[in-house]
């Protein structure tokens, strides 16, 4: 398997950026700003067929948050524009998780010339009001009071204060527990956590999110035209009805449950996963 590690000069910073395989080029996204593309690397074994162009997002993993706009996703745009320019495409294949989807989704849309084909995987926040109701009470329902405590002793622990990388990522992993149908597979995911992960991670949900609204998403995904696919994992705690939303938004778009998966698909269920996504993209990406 071929890998290469790059520094990518884009704009004000250089992105960290890494390549594996040398097939088809697929763009991947991490969820969840603040959080960089290391484990995203489970899709790895996708190499064999596909090229897998991860990338840390700004002010996450290896690449330094720099003089971003005040409007997140504005600044993620132009960043990935600017990343498929460096790296020569013409157009891209994004696959993007979790919060990125919004990324992926605005870029396809504001963007319908440079994007070939958009994968979104367990994507989320909910925009709407009850679903993400609806996603907080699933969130807290599958949490147990030792995960609370677990995460109060974080919480007050010197490193935690000090944004360890190590402490910050145990504080993370703690709150993406509702995300996962097997604990015993958290204590085998690392996330990365560098010191540009643990001094941006915690402002990223509302630096995020604060600018996502004034953008008028919704609309702007009604305006993809490019091949779409929306997967959703049946125990996933954000709705299933977000993803069916989003499909029906989406001219076009096809859309995939994978049944008993999890949100983190890409580690818990890799084999259907991939039965999901790959001949899609073997059909429509360029």
């Amino acid at each position: 398997m071929h890998v290469t590690s790059k520094a990518v000069a884009v704009g004000d910073i250089e992105i960290a950026c890494t390549v594996v395989g040398e097939g088809i080029p697929l763009v991947v996204l991490h969820g969840a700003a603040g959080l960089g593309s290391t484990y995203m690397r489970a899709l790895d074994p996708w190499a064999d067929e596909f090229q897998l162009v991860y990338y840390d997002q700004r002010g996450s993993g290896r690449t330094p948050l720099g003089d971003m706009h005040d409007d997140w996703f504005t600044s993620g745009v132009e960043d990935l524009d600017r990343l498929r320019v460096a790296l020569g495409f013409d157009a891209v294949n994004i696959v993007v998780h979790s919060t990125a989807a919004h990324l992926g989704a605005l870029y396809a849309g504001l963007r319908p010339q440079t994007t070939s084909t958009l994968v979104l995987l367990n994507s989320g926040p909910p925009l709407a009001p009850e679903l993400m109701q609806r996603f907080g009470q699933a969130m807290a329902g599958r949490r147990t009071p030792a995960d609370d405590a677990e995460r109060q002793a974080i919480e007050e622990s010197q490193e935690f204060r000090g944004k360890q990388p190590a402490a910050l990522e145990r504080h993370q992993l703690n709150t993406f527990i509702p995300f996962f149908r097997d604990r015993a597979i958290i204590e085998q995911v690392s996330l990365g956590f560098t010191d540009i992960t643990a001094a941006n991670v915690q402002a990223a949900p509302a630096r995020v999110m604060g600018s996502l609204s004034a953008l008028n998403p919704m609309q702007t995904y009604a305006e993809i035209r490019c091949p779409t696919l929306v997967v959703h994992s049946e125990l996933d705690p954000i709705p299933v009805a977000w993803s069916r939303l989003l499909a029906d938004t989406i001219p076009g778009a096809d859309f995939v449950l994978i049944e008993n998966g999890s949100h983190f698909s890409m580690i818990e269920d890799s084999a259907a996963l991939h039965t999901a996504v790959a001949p899609w993209l073997r059909k429509r990406a360029s």
